[in-house]
């Protein structure tokens, strides 16, 4: 969707139940199409949906409530290692960045009241403006094995 007359003051972060994910798939679905041409061969919409219905993923959305647009998707996991419970914001699709961009302290606010310990983003370079640059610790390469079956 994109904006009609938004600015920045109306647009939210919301966390959707699995139930309203999964009901509102039809919405949601052409925002992460967006991004999976981003994960390597990885996943399609499909596992994302699995993902989602299967309770493995949190749907995260970027919207301006009063108007009932949506300007970005977000799917978030839960890695739990050996010392540090981690939210891994693994996909992210949407347009009019410049609206909701802004919110990403409100995503590590809720990264914080759920209990985990980091937030990782795994995206693009683009994203260090973002998260800010000094916060990128690493990145991947990632090589095709077996003609990339």
């Amino acid at each position: 969707m994109e904006p009609s007359g938004s600015s920045l003051e109306d647009t939210r972060v919301s966390v959707l139940t699995r139930e309203r994910a999964v009901a509102e798939w039809d919405v949601l679905a052409p925002f992460f199409e967006q991004a999976i041409p981003y994960t390597c061969g990885r996943r399609d919409i499909d596992d994302v949906r699995d993902c989602v219905d299967d309770g493995n993923g949190l749907v995260i959305i970027a919207w301006n409530p009063d108007a009932s647009e949506i300007y970005a998707t977000f799917l978030a996991e839960c890695l739990q290692y050996p010392k540090k419970r981690v939210m891994s914001l693994t996909l992210c699709g949407g347009g009019s960045i410049a609206l909701w961009k802004h919110l990403y302290p409100a995503i590590v606010h809720v990264a914080e009241s759920m209990g985990f310990d980091q937030l990782e983003v795994v995206g693009r370079p683009g994203w260090s403006k973002i998260v800010g640059a000094d916060k990128e610790t690493s990145r991947m390469f990632v090589e095709e094995l077996n003609g990339g079956k």
